[in-house]
């Protein structure tokens, strides 16, 4: 699908009313010029376009399709006309054929839409272009309409505020224009993501990650996202890997390109977020992204996919709370393995930062079934951990030797974590209490 924005010569072809247009083709755009009407015309062009309902219908996305009968040419292009007025649908959003150049007298096709915004009425009608000789007809069906989702309540932003959810870490925010920055910090800026079409508790869409971006890093701080079974099903991987737009672009990685000895590695795993194919673009955002070393960190039976895989068994009815964080410094592991900074080319940049550490913090109740939320549980009640590795290309069991206190990663990191659980263990932890 490619979305197509129209030049004046192309008017008349896209007419945003529900009719037909027949159109000569310049020899600039199509290399010929008929001497006469009929040179090259060997019938009357005859097609029926039908828009059909939209579907899938979210907060920033859509689903459309369209349908033709009766064409007795080939079938050129098939697409939608896109407009939030009935009057004036000034986007083109093109379809792929299902048998591009084929002559078919009945087809159907379909596009998903992206980027449009939360609450909007968008209206939109099918079209198709058939194609004989020199001459290109357009038909359309009727106008149709949706109304994306409305956005969800998020958090207020105040000037040193500190939103409430119970996975975050302390966050110190200020506006800088459109973005949340930390106010501490100026080159770290924060989003967070709402799942567009999932609802948890209270019939409200649940939120899906929140980031702290580097900009000096140009990679994730750290990721927070809580962990539970409504948000894995049977959606599959989008690969969406694109921009997030709640961060500025110019900090970001400009290409999903790899390099360094290193490949794309989720913070918030692309599994754990099946829930819908909305839901799943998100984790593709590059903010999400962080280079890691492809040979035995991040690859099937690598020291990063293991501890994954350890994490899984840990998420429970009442939720588990995580934050994934990466780290810059020289670091040397409780198993001796040592990594030192480095600057690699990535994602279409040559100042990546490729972290000397992962970690995994963890929070949730010790029975995992108590139907109370952590921030009002006693710290008896609770445990929370965390999970360190060096980044380096070595397999590794997971064990207790990778395990230390809460606090004693904010030592490391100078992040403070789990400010919104009062009753927190951050000093103490017992390996047992994890299977280990």
């Amino acid at each position: 699908m490619k979305r197509l924005f129209l030049l004046p010569l192309l008017v008349l072809a896209v007419s945003c009313y529900p009719g037909e247009t027949d159109q000569t083709i310049p020899d600039y755009e199509y290399g010929h010029i008929p001497d006469d009407p009929g040179e090259g015309v060997t019938k009357e062009l005859t097609a029926t376009v039908t828009t059909g309902a939209a579907s899938d219908i979210a907060i920033t996305s859509a689903k459309i399709s369209g349908s033709w009968n009766g064409a007795n040419a080939v079938v050129r292009e098939t697409g939608f006309l896109l407009g939030t007025s009935a009057e004036d649908l000034e986007e083109t959003w093109q379809a792929e054929l299902p048998t591009p150049g084929a002559t078919g007298t009945s087809g159907a096709f379909s596009i998903t839409l992206d980027a449009l915004d939360g609450g909007v009425t968008y209206y939109y009608c099918a079209y198709v272009q058939l194609q004989d000789g020199d001459l290109i007809k357009e038909f359309k069906g009727t106008t149709k309409s949706f109304t994306t989702q409305t956005q969800p309540d998020v958090p207020q932003v105040y000037s040193g505020s500190q939103p409430g959810w119970a996975e975050l870490p302390v966050m110190s925010i200020s506006k800088s224009g459109q973005y949340m920055i930390n106010s501490t910090d100026n080159t770290q800026y924060y989003a967070w993501h709402i799942s567009p079409d999932v609802k948890g508790p209270g019939n409200k869409l649940a939120r899906n990650y929140t980031v702290c971006y580097s900009a000096t890093h140009h990679c994730p701080v750290w990721v927070a996202a809580p962990r539970h079974s409504m948000y894995t099903g049977s959606a599959g991987r989008t690969d969406a890997y694109g921009k997030d737009p709640d961060i500025p672009a110019d900090i970001q990685y400009n290409s999903k390109s790899t390099g360094g000895g290193c490949n794309k590695g989720h913070m918030l795993g692309s599994a754990e977020r099946t829930c819908s194919s909305a839901t799943n673009r998100q984790v593709f955002y590059y903010t999400n992204i962080a280079p890691q070393l492809s040979a035995n960190f991040n690859t099937g039976g690598g020291r990063w996919n293991v501890l994954e895989d350890f994490v899984d068994t840990q998420v429970c009815a009442d939720t588990l709370y995580e934050v994934l964080g990466c780290y810059f410094d020289k670091y040397t592991d409780a198993y001796g393995e040592t990594q030192n900074p480095s600057t690699i080319s990535f994602g279409g940049r040559d100042d990546i930062h490729m972290p000397t550490m992962f970690y995994y913090v963890l929070l949730r109740t010790k029975s995992g079934s108590s139907g109370k939320s952590v921030a009002s549980c006693s710290a008896s009640e609770l445990q929370c951990v965390a999970f360190v590795r060096s980044h380096v290309n070595v397999r590794q069991k997971v064990s207790a030797t990778e395990l230390m206190s809460v606090a004693d990663l904010e030592a490391i990191t100078g992040v403070t974590y789990f400010p919104n659980v009062p009753n927190a263990p951050k000093n103490t932890f017992r390996a047992s209490d994890w299977g280990l």
